[in-house]
């Protein structure tokens, strides 16, 4: 299965990078895994949620958040509109092949238990 995430929402942050004390760089994503393949497109119902800094390049850690980050955070966490509880499709190709498997199945039924419907008794 091919994995990606789907960007949920992105804002950028104009508090403080407790790495590099800058204002401006800061991004913060929320983020939902999909994963595809040729017979479903899966998406799990887990957030992940992460604060990027792209002046210092880092990651900031949760433990490393102030109060003004964690209420920012909050804020931003409160106006995502998701499905969080995942959901499930089934692609054209898998649709297709359960068709397919159904008509060879009723015609062997038809054949072996019902010969009558198409005159097929000797």
């Amino acid at each position: 299965m091919k994995s990606e995430y789907i960007i949920l929402k992105e804002a950028a942050l104009t508090n403080n990078c407790p790495e590099c004390y800058s204002t401006d760089g800061m991004v913060l994503s929320f983020k939902q895994q999909r994963l595809k393949s040729k017979f479903l497109i899966k998406t799990k119902g887990t957030i992940i949620e992460s604060i990027n800094c792209s002046k210092c390049e880092n990651q900031i850690f949760p433990g490393q958040w102030t109060t003004d980050i964690e209420r920012v955070y909050d804020y931003h966490k409160k106006t995502i509109t998701c499905n969080t509880s995942g959901s499930l499709y089934f692609t054209a190709l898998f649709y297709i092949l359960l068709l397919i498997v159904l008509v060879i199945a009723t015609g062997a039924y038809i054949y072996f238990y019902q010969p009558a419907l198409f005159n097929l008794t000797p």
